[in-house]
Order: C-alpha cells, then structure tokens, then sequence
C-alpha cells in the first residue's frame, strides 16, 4: 500500500509513498486541504484525549492521568466537567444525550449527565481504552490490557459482556456509518480489523479491512500505535498514528488511495482525531494539547469527508489534479 498523498513535507521517506512525490506538491496539497490556521482548543495537558461533540456542538474532552473531563462551548470557553472521572480514556455520546467514557482507572464505564452533571458507572469489571455506542444504545469498548472487545447492552440492564478475545491488543475503534460492521485498531501494527455485527449486537469473525502506512525503518518499523479513529460516510477511515493524521481506503475498495497529515509542528504522534459534526473542522489530540483547523470547502475535499460510501466516485490521485 503507498500513501499517494501526502498533505505535509516531513517524514515522507518513512513510508511507502508515491514515487512522484515533491515537496512543492505537498505543500499544494496541504493548502487545498485546509482553509485557515491551526487552533490550539486547550493545551497544558498530561495526556489530552478522547473526543465527543453533543448535539448543540460543544466539545468534550478528557485528560487522561489527570482524571479530568472538559467542555468547550461554540464560543471556545472551557470548563471543567468533573475533575475525578477515574482516569477516564475515549468518551461517546449516547442515543439518550448521555456521555459514556472508559474510566480505566477504576474498571469501570462512566455515564455523565451533561445537564446535571452527574456520574454513575454503568458497568464494572473490565479495563477500557476507547469506545463507541450505537443508535440503539449498546457500547462496544477495547481492553488492551487483556487484548479483548466488550459490550454493555442497551439500557436499562446495561449487560457486560466479553464480545471478542484477540490474539493481539487493541486501542482505537470504530462504527460502519451503517453499523453493520466494528472497527477496531490494533495498536503495535499496520492494521485495523472489522468485526461483523449481528442483529443481536454479538461480533462475527474478524478480518484486516485498513491497512494503514506505517514507518519501515527505526525503532518503530511496522508500529502504526493506531489510536483514536473515525469511519467516515465514505467509508474512509480517519486515525491518529505514528505517523500523524492518516486516512485510508478500506482494502475491499481496492485502491491505492491515502492521505497523511504529520504532526503540527513539533508535536508527537496524534492519538485522537475526530471531525466536526458540520464537517468544517478537523480535530487532533496530540498529548499535551488538543487542535483544529479548518478544512477547505473544495469539491475534491468534500469527496473525500462528506461522500456516502454509496456514491460512486473516482477519487484522483492526487489533490493537486
């Protein structure tokens, strides 16, 4: 698999990238990507991850080793939420308004109440790292410390269940815009697995669907550290890796197409990304801080994060075409 586009000049000869690639077309690439500056949401962090929007659009977030919960406003005021979540990792929001967050730190699946503010763990007994929820309410969650999937059924008996026992640890996770199929990152690799889902909410048998570029050469070849994702309506996936911002083809498309945006300036890896729910920014956690930046209102770009993956579209190699 190469990476056709590369969205930033450095760290392009770690990975398999196209051959024709310039530094003059990666930065043409990058200024077409993105329309505006980079903004720092909040930053002074421990360990700045999981992401969650509600549906008026205010911004969730948590510092991990800290045990804290943030809300940033539309207006980008931030106020602390609760300041014991349990060292709480990925957080979701709900059918039901709720938000859910992995409280590692204590086993636990938190529940907040975000007009009263008010916590409850919902289910105890497992290690959490990232989770999801579908519409119907059952969250799926990783345990990387016993290289498992879980599932809590929807409410009101909120049942916890082992859904997968795997042969290797996973991190980040995701849902099929269709929520036929589970995504789920294993972390010290190239590749994301998809889980079928049942009418019962039980896991099928696994299979690699991404496989992401990752570096070759150093310490880290053939280490992906695949965290926090998201499965695009295109059927793209989103990631923070070791490499940055990646975002792939599924290997059933049969494609060569890929994007990676490196880290900001002289961050570290990116261990959470997200987009915002009108599709107009683009969010990153990269420990310390959190980030946006504006995506351009270009056809090629709309393509790439607002196509359904029902429409048929030929995607360019290329930005610049």
């Amino acid at each position: 698999m190469k990476c056709l586009l590369i969205a930033a000049a450095s760290l392009a000869s770690t990975v398999h990238a196209d051959p024709h690639w310039t530094a003059k077309e990666a930065e043409k690439n990058f200024n077409r990507l993105f329309s505006g500056k980079l903004e720092v949401i909040s930053d002074g962090h421990q360990f700045a991850e999981g992401m969650a929007f509600d549906a008026e659009g205010n911004f969730y977030f948590t510092d991990v080793p800290a045990g804290k919960l943030f809300k940033v406003d539309k207006n980008g005021k931030k106020n602390l939420i609760d300041g014991n979540t349990g060292k709480t990792n990925g957080i979701a929001l709900g059918p039901d308004g709720k938000l859910y967050g992995c409280a590692a730190g204590v086993m636990a699946i938190h529940q907040w109440d975000l007009q009263t503010g008010k916590r409850v763990a919902i289910a105890k007994g497992a290690f959490s790292n990232d989770i999801v929820i579908t519409k119907q309410g059952r969250i799926y969650f990783t345990d990387p410390k016993t290289s498992a999937v879980w599932s809590v059924s929807p409410a009101p008996d909120y049942k916890l269940t082992k859904a997968a026992q795997l042969e290797w640890k996973p991190n980040g996770i995701g849902l099929h815009p269709k929520e036929d199929g589970l995504m789920v990152a294993e972390f010290f690799s190239d590749t994301v697995h998809r889980f079928p889902i049942a009418r019962d909410g039980s896991l099928g048998q696994s299979r690699p669907h991404y496989q992401i570029p990752v570096p070759r050469t150093g310490k880290d070849s053939g280490k992906g550290y695949l965290d926090g994702m998201v499965v695009l309506p295109s059927n793209k996936l989103m990631i923070g890796t070791v490499m940055g911002i990646q975002l792939i083809d599924s290997m059933e498309a049969n494609t060569e197409w890929g994007l990676m945006i490196p880290p900001f300036g002289e961050r570290p890896r990116c261990n959470y990304v997200r987009l915002s729910p009108d599709a107009k920014w683009l969010y990153a956690a990269f420990k310390n801080d959190l980030v946006r930046i504006p995506l351009s209102n270009d056809p090629y770009i709309n393509l790439i994060f607002k196509t359904r993956s029902t429409d048929k579209v030929k995607f360019p190699r290329s930005v610049a075409e």
